[in-house]
């Protein structure tokens, strides 16, 4: 306490050398220099009155601004050959906004409208004399009809792209070739592609990716083969000149540009296609899909029973919409079967669940792919394996007693082995989704191939495919989930077991050996979740992808 007297006593006399004696409070207050110091500092943090009433001010007006234009007065027009310029004067003349005509804007205007507003009134002198309106805030600038040249953006790749899908079932022939796949179009140019050149205004390659199949079928058989193509900026000059009619179009689709000379209601004509059209281009939707092989359980030997599980009796909480046969044709025995549905959990768990009911569920692929509006997306995981296709033998007989010469050529073709899959969806305003799936399942592998000739026994190593696939066209809404089934396959093993040591004695050691023919079928089914990308898509899909890590890793600090 002395201490504290002290220094108080010593900052009162030195304030009495250069000025007036501090109050009591003044004096606290320099004792606790750390408190004023953060009183001053949260007062820094407020607005001044002045400008925070100025602010006010500036709000009120903006909102009465606001409401003044949406409360825009209605009145009845009647005009009979009045001059355009004097016309357009007379309009804004009551209203608040300003307007300006361009000197050469001439001719007369007679119309009738009732009970139309200012914009409702430009919009129709527009439509009917062909004058240019560009509004600008508050200003309104018109312009004389005639042709004048616009420039409009297009943001979209310059490329051509090819796709195309096939599934087939030879009956009574031989395929001369045969890889599964889809072949894409892009621009680049690289080794091992299939280059259409390119120019100044576009640039056109070709890569080939994933199977092309090219077949001679004998006999009895069938296939689908669905390709798609891609050329925007090709056709989009041809479009644009028929909504113009006569005029010029000048495009560039390196830097995205559409150039058009032509009247000012052919103009605003390809601006209301131009932003409809890149409205749909730039549609995305993300396709999620599961693709899971059942083992069916000795109760269903004959396949899952779709039936109970569309009826909903099934114990989960599913809303099965619609249950829809798919058109398509399959490599396998049994047909392709198709329903939707939509659960209330916003994932594959319940499905999933449901087929655990009548089999041993294995999940073998889950890919996950965002693709834009009518583009084919392509999922490829596996391995490619080359396997002998063609060998060419050719002896060259000696002269002069020297020893034959023999030459051999081997053809080696790469067969996949793996899981394929491409979607190409197309997305409706409503947010209705119809997809083109071709999903493929191919396991290859090595087989002894014994061909008896008058020559004797010739062995040939030969690839052998087993293949699961389908192509079909569903439609679903947006969040709902795709059931593709159906594709069944039926494999036999044979199960030995024996006793220990006794079980490897030859010849007797067959008596200590039991064995047993086992008889599995499988059946492989496909579930498809399209989500139609909107504002908030990407941030969900970012929070489920975090609330799955939070649970696989719940050690992982958050």
């Amino acid at each position: 306490m002395k201490r504290v007297a002290a220094g108080a006593l010593l900052l009162a006399l030195s304030g009495c050398a250069y000025q007036p004696s501090y109050s009591p409070d003044e004096a606290n207050k320099a004792m606790k220099p750390e408190a004023s110091e953060k009183k001053e500092t949260e007062a820094k943090k407020e607005l001044p009155a002045e400008v925070s009433n100025f602010l006010n001010q500036t709000a009120n007006k903006e909102q009465e601004d606001g409401l003044a234009l949406l409360e825009e007065p209605r009145f009845v027009l009647q005009a009979d050959d009045v001059d355009a310029q004097a016309f357009f004067y007379g309009l804004a003349a009551d209203s608040p906004y300003n307007i300006l005509v361009h000197p050469n804007v001439s001719g007369e205007i007679s119309l009738s409208l009732k009970d139309v507003t200012l914009d409702e009134t430009l919009d129709a002198v527009q439509d009917m004399y062909g004058f240019e309106v560009r509004r600008s805030g508050r200003t309104i600038q018109i312009y004389p009809a005639g042709v004048r040249t616009q420039t409009f953006s297009l943001d979209y790749l310059s490329l051509r792209r090819f796709g195309m899908s096939q599934t087939e079932i030879s009956g009574g022939g031989v395929s001369e070739e045969r890889n599964q796949g889809s072949r894409n179009n892009f621009g680049s140019r690289n080794s091992n592609t299939r280059s259409e050149g390119s120019s100044l205004l576009g640039n056109n390659s070709g890569e080939y990716s994933g199977n092309n199949q090219q077949s001679q079928l004998q006999g009895n058989g069938s296939s689908i083969n669905t390709q798609s193509e891609t050329d925007l900026w090709g056709s989009l000059k041809e479009v644009i000149e028929g909504i113009i009619g006569e005029g010029n179009v000048v495009l560039s689709p390196q830097a995205g540009i559409v150039s058009v000379t032509a009247s000012p209601g052919k103009l605003r004509a390809v601006d209301d296609f131009i932003n409809t059209l890149e409205t749909r281009l730039q549609r995305q939707v993300i396709l999620e899909a599961r693709i899971i092989e059942v083992t069916l359980n000795d109760g269903y030997q004959q396949g899952i029973e779709w039936e109970s599980l569309a009826s909903g009796n099934v114990g989960f909480d599913v809303d099965f919409s619609s249950v829809t046969p798919s058109n398509s044709t399959s490599a396998t025995i049994g047909g392709l079967f198709g329903l939707t549905y939509r659960d209330s959990n916003n994932g594959f768990e319940s499905a999933i669940k449901m087929l655990q009911t009548q089999g041993t569920v294995q999940v073998l692929s889950n890919p996950r792919v965002s693709a834009s509006n009518n583009q084919k997306a392509v999922i490829k995981i596996g391995e490619d394996e080359y396997y002998v296709t063609d060998v060419n033998s050719t002896t060259n007989l000696g002269t002069n007693g020297s020893s034959a010469v023999s030459n051999s050529d081997i053809d080696l073709t790469p067969f996949f082995s793996g899981i394929s899959l491409d979607v190409t969806p197309q997305i409706s305003d409503d947010g209705e989704v119809i997809l083109h799936v071709h999903p493929s399942v191919v396991e290859t592998e090595e087989q002894q191939k014994v061909i008896t000739l008058t020559e004797g026994e010739l062995v040939l190593p030969l690839a052998r495919s087993n293949i699961r696939e389908s192509d079909t066209i569903v439609k679903a809404r947006n969040g709902e989930i795709v059931v593709l089934g159906g594709l069944m396959q039926t494999t036999n093993s044979e199960e030995v077991s024996k006793v220990p040591l006794l079980g490897d004695i030859p010849l007797l050691g067959e008596l200590f050996t039991n064995r047993r023919n086992r008889k599995e079928k499988k059946e492989l089914v496909i579930l498809l979740k399209p989500t139609v990308v909107g504002v908030d898509t990407w941030r969900d899909e970012l929070k489920r992808s975090r609330e799955l890590l939070q649970e696989w890793f719940p050690d992982i600090e958050k």
